[in-house]
């Protein structure tokens, strides 16, 4: 299920970036740290289902913000944590600020089915 999955993580915050990165990893997701999308370094990682891991801050400070972000071809899904989104989509999930390592793993694992 996560054969050429590549998780992007847009995280402002330091601590939350950097257990992402480690437990993600160590669950064996590759997991690629991104201040601003660069569907440029996106498409040289060969990662072909993107997900976009992402906090509200992240998203505010995109062009366009979320909803720009729902809209764009590039991702396969968009995992919000914490705070309230304020774009919908198919493919945009939520999960609270409480463990989303384990959140964002089974969503990924479960195909997306779960919210």
């Amino acid at each position: 299920m996560l054969l050429n999955m590549l998780v992007i993580l847009m995280i402002r915050e330091a601590g939350l970036r950097s257990m992402l990165a480690a437990r993600l990893a160590l669950s064996g997701i590759d997991v690629v740290s991104m201040e601003q999308v660069d569907a440029g370094r996106i498409a040289r990682l060969g990662g072909g289902q993107p997900v976009l891991v992402a906090d509200m801050a992240a998203t505010r400070d995109h062009p366009g913000g979320l909803a720009a972000l729902c809209a764009d071809p590039l991702w396969h899904r968009l995992v919000i944590v914490g705070g309230e989104p304020d774009a919908d989509a198919p493919h945009l999930h939520h999960i609270t600020a409480e463990e989303p390592a384990t959140a964002i793993a089974t969503l990924l694992r479960a195909g997306g089915a779960a919210h």
